[in-house]
């Protein structure tokens, strides 16, 4: 062989090899599709319309007990209701503040309409003149299933059959509003 065979020869040979030892760049990839962003809708629920009638805060002025056969006039004229458009209700049982959720049901029963209070969350003072009749107004409350609204006069039934009555607080009389003699 001659020099010149061989030399080329060693020149293939280490182009072949060369050839072997080299990376490649990879093709370029296209890059992912981007999809436009997903938008969530949430809904989130109404509070109940609280009708004109029920709207406002409340004074008990009776509370009927047993089926409405015992009658009560509170020894506190503090025992309030407000109902909130919110749909949450807030008041003072005669000595501690208490607030919660409320339902009107949309069912008509022989009481009144359909209403559910609570559950009911209260401050803890104790009042030893008033917890017995504050504790019987809660219970009462949170049992209340129906109510009816004539004029002024709200009137809520628990499912026991008791019964608290209140007054709108503008409508109540107090001995300000008498006037003194001279």
């Amino acid at each position: 062989m001659n020099k010149t065979t061989v030399l080329l020869l060693i020149f293939v040979i280490a182009a072949i090899m060369t050839a072997g030892c080299t990376t490649q760049t990879p093709a370029p990839q296209p890059a992912p599709a981007t999809l436009p962003p997903t938008v969530v809708v949430t809904t989130i629920p109404s509070p109940p319309a609280v009708p004109a009638q029920l709207a406002g805060t409340w004074v008990v002025t009776t509370m009927g007990v047993q089926d409405g056969t015992a009658v009560i006039r509170p020894d506190s004229s503090d025992i309030t209701l407000t109902f909130f458009a919110d749909g949450t209700v807030a008041g003072n049982g005669g000595c501690n503040n208490y607030n919660g959720p409320f339902t009107l049901t949309g069912v008509t029963t022989p009481k009144g309409n359909g209403i559910a209070i609570g559950p009911l969350a209260s401050t803890k003072m104790f009042c030893q003149a008033y917890s017995s009749q504050e504790t019987m107004y809660l219970n009462i409350l949170h049992k209340a299933m129906a109510y009816t609204v004539n004029g002024n006069q709200l009137t809520l039934t628990a499912s026991t059959g008791d019964v608290l009555v209140y007054q709108t607080s503008a409508s109540l009389v107090t001995p300000a509003q008498y006037s003194h003699p001279a």
